[in-house]
């Protein structure tokens, strides 16, 4: 047979550029030149505009009502005028995702929205400051009308329902309107039976603990399996996950940033001299820790065990409730319990052995204390005692003795022979 099948000893050698050659590959695209119409159409600034305009103005009002320049009735008409605005923009919102018109325009003006129920220019405070009757009849409506767009945004664009998720946003935002009322409750009711029953400090500890306690359905439901980090398909969003996140971080941030500055601020001469600020604010750092966690817990995860992410949460706010110790005993004694039950569930649940030690730790020295205590006030009385009592107590305990020996002698009978 004259033909023969090549062998790879017999066949051409391919020059090494012919490599990538025959591999279909291309040079890198040049960057692409930036476009203003191509921008315009992603961004769409008008709408920023709009919102920045809007909030300007509410801002405006705002600075108005605080110096007392403005009537509660002028003040409820621009609070309507923002009710409408906000009900036009979710309109216009949901209308451009079910369409999908501009998807992007779209999310951009369901995040204007929670700009405006997070309450950033501190509108309704300042209804509260000119009527807190009038302040909280606004809060309450604004209540019914957000939990309207809450339903009408999650039925019109089929988002899954998670109970406990709409339980965190709700409630957040909830906090965010009714904290400072309370605040401006307490003050107003400085020296009356108001206060008899629980005092101010106490009251703005709750609203701190109040916070915190929300995260708990998150943290609850995240604990092993997370689910906040899962992307989701979605024919409107895109990545359904992306939006509950967004929804559960606005308010995240935005809660301490109202009760800082219009619970706290305004509650400093009704707080208690003898108790640290950090004592009021520790339920929210400690819980919030771990609803960080459980929103970026990937992320935690590619820096460090998640078991030392626990640790440091822990030992840092067990370090600040021993450093503020001496403050009220109603929140240091709160303080202490939730810091405890975080210790316990990080032990029993991921066998985090930092956290069994610190709690003993702990309770050595709650036991050493409380022992040292009941000393010194043992001593003290003893010292106030004339020598005629010493001298009955002993004799009494002469008898007592006496007795617990005959019990001995009759326990231990050992007959002689």
């Amino acid at each position: 047979m004259d033909s023969q099948q090549p062998t790879e000893s017999n066949k051409p050698l391919t020059p090494p550029g012919d490599v990538f050659h025959n591999q279909n590959t291309h040079p890198p695209a040049p960057p692409a030149k930036f476009s203003l119409s191509e921008w315009l159409k992603n961004n769409n600034p008008l709408y920023l505009l709009s919102v920045l305009f809007m909030l300007t103005g509410l801002y405006l009002v705002s600075s108005e009502a605080q110096n007392n320049n403005l009537n509660i009735h002028s003040l409820l008409a621009f609070f309507t005028v923002q009710n409408v605005y906000e009900i036009i923009m979710l309109s216009m919102a949901i209308y451009l995702l079910k369409q999908g018109i501009q998807p992007r325009h779209g999310k951009l003006l369901l995040l204007f929205v929670l700009l405006f129920l997070g309450d950033v220019t501190f509108y309704q405070v300042r209804i509260s400051g000119l009527s807190l009757w009038y302040g909280n009849l606004a809060t309450f409506i604004y209540l019914i009308l957000a939990a309207v767009k809450f339903f009408i945004v999650i039925k019109s664009l089929k988002l899954t329902i998670h109970s406990w998720r709409i339980f965190y946003v709700f409630a957040s935002f909830t906090l965010i309107w009714t904290g400072p009322k309370i605040s401006y409750t307490v003050m107003d009711s400085i020296g009356t039976s108001a206060t008899a029953i629980i005092s101010p400090t106490n009251l703005i500890y709750l609203i701190w603990l109040a916070a915190g306690l929300i995260h708990l359905p998150v943290l609850i439901k995240n604990w092993k399996n997370n689910s906040l980090e899962k992307k989701v398909a979605h024919p409107m969003l895109g990545n359904e996950t992306t939006f509950w996140r967004y929804l559960m971080i606005f308010p995240f941030i935005m809660m301490p940033v109202q009760l800082l500055i219009n619970v706290m601020a305004d509650s400093t001469f009704t707080i208690s001299k003898t108790t640290p600020a950090a004592t009021l604010v520790i339920p929210w750092l400690l819980i919030s820790g771990f609803f960080v966690e459980a929103l970026w817990k990937n992320k935690i995860r590619k820096h460090m065990d998640i078991n030392n992410f626990d640790t440091l949460i822990l030992t840092l706010t067990t370090l600040l409730v021993l450093g503020t110790s001496h403050g009220g005993l109603f929140p240091v004694l709160i303080n202490y319990l939730l810091v405890i039950t975080g210790l316990m569930i990080t032990w029993l649940t991921r066998r985090n052995a930092i956290s069994a030690l610190t709690m003993s730790l702990l309770l050595m020295y709650f036991t050493g204390r409380q022992l040292l205590k009941g000393a010194t006030q043992a001593l003290n009385y003893g010292k106030q005692l004339s020598r005629t009592a010493w001298a009955s107590i002993l004799m009494l305990g002469a008898f007592i003795m006496l007795g617990l020996g005959f019990l001995f002698s009759l326990k231990n009978n050992g007959k002689e022979n």
